[in-house]
């Protein structure tokens, strides 16, 4: 069974999703190709988190706190600061680009290495109020996969996540009124 395979049977995808992306304008953005991986990832679940709790970056999402290349423009600005103040970071700022975060403020990156295969990248967490690095030898939705189920656990995410694997969509935007 693949990740993806597993990932869709333990928390499946909500129903209607049709998400559509610039992936080129998006990789252009930010300078680098994406994994495979993580865009089916987006275009199968779409904006959201994993047990209310767990929120994978989108290219769009109506929160801009939830948005690809502001969260990861943000995080890196934050490795540069913590490594200013002494932080032990045992990566290169160039070496992590965000991919997701916590209701509690941990930060799961993805390690850019090699840079040109992105289909490669592994990936890691930090904590808010830690300098852990936990690694996971896997993409996105591996990583999603053995940590919704179970098999993996992040020493970052609280000991009770996840809780119940589900993934709920963010609720539609309001339109505005004139």
């Amino acid at each position: 069974m693949t990740a993806r395979d597993e990932l869709l049977r333990i928390v499946p995808p909500p129903g209607g999703v049709e998400i559509h992306v610039d992936w080129a304008g998006i990789e252009e953005a930010l300078g680098v190709a994406l994994p495979d991986d993580y865009k089916w990832l987006v275009e199968r679940y779409g904006p959201g988190s994993f047990d209310d709790f767990l929120h994978i970056f989108q290219p769009e999402s109506p929160f801009a706190m939830t948005r690809l290349l502001d969260s990861s423009e943000r995080a890196a600005e934050i490795l540069d600061q913590a490594r200013e103040r002494g932080g032990n970071i045992p990566y290169e700022t160039d070496e992590l680009l965000a991919v997701g975060a916590t209701d509690n403020g941990d930060t799961i990156y993805w390690v850019t290495r090699p840079e040109d295969e992105p289909n490669s990248w592994t990936i890691t967490a930090n904590g808010a109020r830690n300098m852990k690095w936990p690694h996971f030898e896997g993409g996105i939705v591996a990583f999603l996969a053995a940590v919704m189920s179970g098999a993996h656990r992040v020493d970052v995410f609280p000991q009770v996540f996840p809780r119940e694997p589900v993934f709920s969509p963010y609720p539609a935007p309001e339109p505005r009124r004139r």
